[in-house]
């Protein structure tokens, strides 16, 4: 049988061999390193809005165009009077005549649009006025601030949107018909105060 020497050579070998420890292999498989991400490309500046008065908003209406508006009726221009009867005598008419003038205030007509006109002598807050004169007497008319007081028949044409009349008499041979006639047709509100049978039989009012 032949032995193979033992030499110091593969003493060594055998020697690190022993010493050499084994490292151990981690189980399962390794994770490859995949692609780095890219970066994502930059986001659009968002612009700042305009302040609260450069924003649009509805346009503002321009004036009227001319011809759009509609006139309101002109009540001085009514073709047919509105005629009111109230019955009176010959000792109340006045303060008739001045109720029916309150009402009208109250329900909202202006002074200056209120004509008082008397058949007979005249009222007798048109006395009162009279005695500043006669041209500060149709100033007040012209001015239209006030309610005005005349007796028929009247220097000059008057009307006004509302009329009061007062039938308290007519003078001697004075045209009765045609006083009252033309007392109705000075307003488009027309109240008749005084006795309402002869008024109707003078003028044909119903």
């Amino acid at each position: 049988m032949t032995v193979n020497p033992v030499t110091a050579e593969n003493t060594a070998d055998t020697t690190s061999a022993a010493e050499t420890p084994s490292v151990p292999r981690p189980s399962g498989a390794v994770p490859k390193p995949g692609p780095r991400p890219k970066p994502s490309p930059p986001k659009p500046a968002v612009p700042r809005q305009a302040s609260a008065a450069a924003k649009p908003g509805p346009a503002k209406p321009g004036p009227p165009k001319p011809g759009a508006a509609k006139p309101g009726p002109d009540l001085s221009a009514s073709p047919t009077p509105r005629v009111t009867l109230i019955p009176a005598g010959a000792d109340d008419v006045f303060d008739v005549a001045d109720d029916a003038v309150d009402a009208l205030l109250e329900a909202g007509t202006e002074p200056g649009a209120i004509l008082v006109l008397t058949t007979g002598g005249p009222h007798p807050w048109q006395q009162h006025e009279e005695t500043f004169g006669a041209a500060q007497y149709w100033r007040q008319y012209d001015e239209g601030k006030d309610v005005f007081y005349a007796s028929l028949p009247a220097s000059r044409p008057l009307r006004r949107p509302a009329v009061v009349v007062v039938v308290n008499g007519f003078a001697e041979g004075a045209d009765a018909g045609r006083i009252l006639t033309s007392a109705l047709t000075a307003g488009a509100s027309v109240t008749v105060c005084g006795d309402v049978e002869r008024v109707r039989a003078l003028t044909g009012v119903a």
